[in-house]
């Protein structure tokens, strides 16, 4: 099998771009001949795949990604494929992964939230309006096969926006690597990064994993922690603007409570330090870090926005909150974490439901699915 992959750039801390990596190791694996088509990726000298550079401007990101779209659709008819797989909006996909959701969806919830003026400017934006003028092509081509959805609640999205197949919309979730995210490392790794750090055995030490600040709920995570009792640490990796959120901590008064910890690419380890796991996205089809988290042993906060959500029960493997905005629930939740019986008979659960989602389910999945397209006879789209 010879299959094509479209990204645009890689992103070594962004959660599409390492599922599609692991997706691609793990396909390899299999014997499958894996094609990159990008402007940037970590992995160039990665010999188990064959990486075709797109050039074209770096900025501003309309012309970046129309430049792109255009570009790739060229370099793509110089190949021959059985199936070309996008992550990114573009015209030559024969499968769309919609990793990134539904942008006219974010927009709604985002501008939900601002006032007329910073509402209008968005509206206005020719990057937003050709991305949504280009994701409702894509979505309502005839051309495309499938769609990969990585929940429920995205699927929904697609179908009450555009004019397509339900038969089309395929939902596999994300897999997790459950050897490398598991319980086992808090004796060790964990307790150590906490003795480091100088954080107590009786310290509650919440961890927020994500880049992006804004939309993945930082500000009402460190309301929430301002809110709750005492004896609480908090540790946000990743990539945002730290300083913005710094000054919020110390205008809360928390800020010695507060580490920005920045993008680390050890994460198992920081999970194992952790007691609790909260992600109090505005927006996200199903974040990957849920269910790393889980499979580390952490009961888990989050959101009715983010699609995991609808695989936790609440009170089982963690809590869902009604909004991003919702900083009493979120506190209300923590201060019941506290309790160490609480979170550690919930942080089984959280594992043992993490154990239905291991990543070679996944990439067997995604890879019948090929197999299913190809086996139509149906020409390749690029």
């Amino acid at each position: 099998m010879k299959v094509a992959f479209v990204r645009s750039e890689f992103d070594p801390y962004g959660g599409a771009e390492l599922f599609t990596q692991r997706l691609i190791e793990a396909l390899t694996q299999k014997g499958v001949e894996v094609h990159v088509f990008a402007r940037k990726w970590k992995c160039e000298s990665d010999r188990t795949i064959y990486l075709h550079r797109i050039r074209g401007p770096g900025s501003p990101s309309f012309l970046r990604h129309a430049v792109f779209v255009y570009f790739v659709k060229r370099e793509l008819r110089k190949h021959s494929f059985d199936l070309i797989q996008s992550n990114e909006r573009t015209l030559s996909q024969d499968v769309y992964r919609a990793g990134d959701g539904v942008h006219a969806r974010w927009l709604d919830i985002r501008c939900a939230r601002l006032g007329f003026w910073r509402k209008l400017s968005i509206k206005l934006n020719p990057f937003h309006r050709y991305l949504l003028w280009l994701e409702k092509k894509m979505f309502e081509d005839g051309g495309l096969k499938a769609v990969i959805v990585n929940s429920n609640m995205v699927k929904q999205e697609i179908l009450s926006r555009f004019a397509i197949s339900d038969e089309k919309i395929h939902i596999i979730y994300n897999g997790v690597d459950l050897a490398r995210f598991h319980p086992r490392l808090k004796a060790i790794e964990g307790r150590h990064l906490r003795r480091q750090n100088g954080v107590g055995d009786n310290d509650l030490l919440i961890l927020f994993v994500g880049s992006g600040f804004g939309r993945k709920g930082v500000m009402p995570l460190l309301e929430a922690v301002a809110k709750s009792g005492g004896g609480k640490r908090l540790w946000i990796v990743g990539k945002g603007d730290v300083k913005r959120y710094q000054r919020r901590a110390r205008e809360l008064g928390i800020q010695e409570f507060i580490t920005f910890c920045g993008p680390q690419a050890n994460t198992p380890a920081f999970y194992a330090a952790a007691d609790v796991f909260a992600l109090p996205t505005m927006y996200d089809p199903f974040p990957s870090v849920i269910l790393e988290a889980m499979a580390s042993g952490l009961p888990v906060i989050t959101t009715t926005h983010s699609g995991a959500a609808e695989i936790i029960t609440p009170g089982k493997e963690g809590y869902v909150v009604s909004a991003p905005e919702a900083v009493e629930e979120i506190a209300f939740y923590l201060d019941r974490l506290a309790d160490r019986e609480c979170r550690s008979a919930m942080g089984v659960q959280a594992r043992l439901l993490a154990e239905h989602f291991p990543m070679e389910k996944t990439v067997e999945e995604i890879l019948q699915l090929y197999r299913d397209e190809i086996d139509k006879g149906i020409p390749c789209h690029g």
